[in-house]
């Protein structure tokens, strides 16, 4: 080798063992915090305590049962669809499913007491609709439809529907569904398979919801709605038939079925394609989700605070709302007389509505009312049985000091105070007896293991804040939600479509 060769291999020599010595001595480099997985993000001491809330609770972050509900996209879940906007179903063709259940507003109507058979405008949805000479004929607040396809236990506000879980003669566990039409603990030999495809089958028998004068000879629920069935399949008895029907076609699409009407198109089949779309409506991709998950930038400090109210209990300086609101779902779908104000017309004589005591007359059931779950909460204002709160505030302070809350309420006007009935000649009409219902509701509550949990101001808005985090994503979306609103390519086999641009009657 000549020295210019020896000269060059030393030099390499050097420079190797200089770049040998740096990767010895270099330290590895770590990722940027931005570029790290959110479960590996540093927990706070807050994190820390919320942590062992949520493994106190068992709360994992899903929803247990989401897999095994229908997509909107399901046949099945869009000939549903069809027919929960389709005024067909009412009576007098005037209202639908979606009248007082829109999805454009969180699965309920925006009212306090809506507004069915006898509305102005039946294309009006939404806080415009508006009830002829303003008579409100309907007791109960709308519940949301969103997340329906999760209760197994019972549905509507005192229960009526309900899932019976017992044992026969040789002790084995059997269960059933008990309705209006069975009486209450006794099973309903024409109920569904499910809770939501059996609610289905009520509204459209009331008079004040759905059904309005129409089918004079129907004397039993049952009768309604076979001619609601006959109407659609059109084999009608010439009561209510329909100028347009094309309701067999997308009927044998949705069940894969050549069936004649008769056979295919039964109340029982209506019933369940309406289940089946309310069921479809699974809203839980909230950010409370996520950050159970592992999330932990889903929640901003003040809802983080509120987590840790609403879970910690209030002898640990807490607000216990978990004892009700409990589960991924935030509801033990038990039934609590919270003495939420009573107004309206309430159920019986003397204006007054004890909810579950209806139909299981229990003294705990007296004014109770069945625990919702809280889960998309701020879409569906206004709160409780009748909607007497119209914000979370209102809602939060009631469970710190319901008597001033209540009286708050009144100080208002009661129902003259509601954005509803505020411009109304006939508001207060649905004042009357309210306090001395409210009262007697209160006197029971006071009675009760009820403990007012005397939040500070602040505390009750870090809990408001945490009720924020409740929300689906989709469900406040107006693109998202689409997919469950009919389209121009959606069939409309009667023409009797609820106008759905019309949300608020503009």
């Amino acid at each position: 080798m000549n020295k210019a060769n020896l000269k060059h291999a030393a030099m390499l020599l050097a420079v190797l063992s200089v770049l040998h010595i740096s990767a010895v001595n270099a330290k590895p480099r770590a990722l940027p915090p931005m570029h790290q997985p959110p479960n590996m993000q540093a927990k706070t001491p807050l994190d820390h305590e919320l942590s062992t809330l949520i493994s106190q609770h068992g709360l994992t972050g899903h929803v247990e049962g989401a897999k095994e509900l229908p997509k909107i996209s399901d046949p099945m879940a869009q000939l549903g669809m069809q027919l929960f906007f389709t005024k067909a179903l009412g009576g007098e063709k005037t209202v639908a499913c979606a009248s007082c259940h829109d999805p454009r507003l969180g699965g309920a109507d925006s009212l306090s007491l809506p507004i069915g058979t006898n509305a102005v405008d039946p294309n009006v949805v939404g806080p415009n609709r508006k009830a002829v000479n303003d008579e409100i004929n309907i007791p109960r607040n709308s519940p949301t439809i969103f997340n329906t396809g999760f209760a197994n236990n019972s549905l509507f506000w005192d229960g009526r529907v309900e899932r019976v879980i017992t044992t026969d003669e040789q002790g084995n566990e059997v269960s059933f569904i008990s309705t209006p039409d069975s009486g209450f603990n006794q099973p309903d030999e024409q109920a569904g398979d499910s809770l939501v495809s059996t609610l289905a089958r009520f509204p459209v028998t009331s008079r004040e919801e759905m059904r309005a004068e129409a089918f004079v000879n129907a004397t039993t629920n049952e009768q309604v709605r076979t001619h609601l069935a006959q109407r659609i399949g059109d084999y009608a008895d010439g009561q209510g038939s329909l100028a347009t029907n094309d309701w067999l076609q997308v009927f044998r699409e949705a069940f894969n079925s050549q069936d004649e009407a008769q056979s295919l198109i039964t109340f029982d089949n209506i019933a369940f394609a309406l289940g089946q779309y309310q069921s479809s409506m699974v809203m839980i991709n909230t950010d409370w989700h996520r950050y159970v998950r592992g999330d932990l930038k889903a929640l901003s400090e003040q809802q983080k605070q509120g987590a840790k109210l609403f879970f910690t209990q209030i002898a640990d300086g807490g607000a216990g709302c978990v004892n009700c609101h409990s589960g991924d779902r935030f509801t033990n779908d038990g039934f609590f007389n919270l003495a939420f104000p009573q107004y309206g017309i309430g159920t019986d004589e003397n204006f007054a509505d004890i909810g579950r005591a209806a139909i299981d007359s229990q003294p705990s059931n007296q004014f109770a009312f069945r625990v919702p779950s809280l889960l998309n909460v701020t879409l569906t204002a206004p709160y409780s049985h009748a909607g007497a709160y119209e914000n979370l505030a209102q809602v939060v302070s009631h469970y710190s000091n319901p008597e001033q809350t209540i009286e708050q309420f009144f100080q208002r006007g009661g129902a003259c105070g509601l954005k509803q009935f505020a411009l109304s000649a006939q508001c207060e009409t649905l004042n009357q007896q309210a306090r001395e219902n409210t009262d007697m509701a209160l006197q029971l509550l006071r009675a009760s293991p009820f403990v007012a949990a005397n939040l500070a101001p602040q505390q009750q808005k870090d809990l408001v804040a945490f009720l924020h985090t409740l929300t689906d994503k989709c469900a406040k979306d107006k693109r998202c939600i689409k997919k469950w609103m009919p389209n121009h390519s959606t069939p409309n086999p009667d023409n009797l479509r609820l106008r759905t641009a019309r949300l608020t009657g503009g």
